[in-house]
């Protein structure tokens, strides 16, 4: 793997989940210029990162142009919610649903705590990318997507339930999407070169937000459920957020397109 492809691929992950962000907040929030490339930022790290730390470089510089997508948006995406719950420091009065961490729905109010927790969790997830098993058969790939998707269900009801209730039918969304597209990723392996285990978990983490954020977002246009339903709605926001549509249209197409292209060159 060369460094600047993979590494536009990269930060193009980072706009598609800047797109959504920009779509759902601004009604409440505007078009805040400074923190919409965040999370292109934050990929622009990761991919650094892996590509040039010794103890990923290896697994990591195997990956295709496909794979790179979803696996920098999926840890992007766990280590995005980690900093929002555990290091940032933000007025919570706006959130229905708070975004600093809570203990089953109260306040954790010790900074020391709440940092040394956030370290911690942020080693754990690192730390998946060393299961370095590689995964060929489909079975394992579907069990790796159902089981990724409850992870992801888990996260959410532990941070949601407390304040929106508990939904069970809602609680399966992520596992059963993820096992039903989990041929996406199998096809598209290579058998000369499988990918490791920890990478094919934070793939399927970025599948999942990729599938559901873009249905929640722009097929069920859905306001952002962590703002107080009482906010007033910016209505200029509203009239011209379709453009993030757009864009990711634009993105969703070229994915298409290197899917394709890499599915016949294996």
């Amino acid at each position: 793997m060369s460094f600047w492809l993979p590494f536009l691929v990269s930060l193009t992950s980072g706009l598609y989940t800047s797109l959504w962000g920009a779509f759902k907040d601004s009604p409440f929030e505007g078009m805040k210029r400074r923190t919409f490339p965040r999370s292109v930022y934050f990929h622009a790290v990761i991919f650094c990162a892996l590509y040039w730390l010794p103890a990923f470089a290896e697994d990591f510089r195997q990956l295709s142009l496909f794979q790179v997508f979803f696996a920098t948006m999926g840890l992007e995406r766990f280590l995005a919610e980690l900093y929002k719950g555990f290091f940032r420091s933000e007025d919570q009065s706006k959130y229905a649903v708070p975004s600093r961490i809570t203990f089953f729905g109260r306040p954790v109010t010790s900074e020391p705590l709440r940092l040394f927790s956030g370290v911690v969790l942020v080693s754990a997830v690192f730390s998946l990318l060393f299961l370095s098993v590689r995964i060929v058969d489909f079975a394992v790939f579907a069990a790796v997507a159902f089981s990724t998707g409850m992870l992801v269900s888990l996260g959410g009801a532990y941070k949601d339930a407390p304040f929106e209730g508990f939904a069970p039918l809602k609680f399966f969304r992520s596992a059963t999407v993820l096992a039903v597209c989990s041929p996406l990723f199998y096809y598209s392996n290579d058998p000369l070169s499988p990918a490791p285990l920890g990478y094919l978990i934070f793939m399927n983490g970025g599948l999942e937000r990729f599938l559901v954020e873009y249905y929640k977002t722009y097929v069920q246009r859905t306001m952002s459920g962590k703002f107080r339903p009482d906010l007033p709605r910016i209505i200029r926001s509203i009239e011209t957020r379709e453009r993030y549509h757009y864009m990711a249209w634009i993105i969703i197409a070229g994915l298409m397109v290197l899917y394709v292209y890499e599915l016949t060159t294996l």
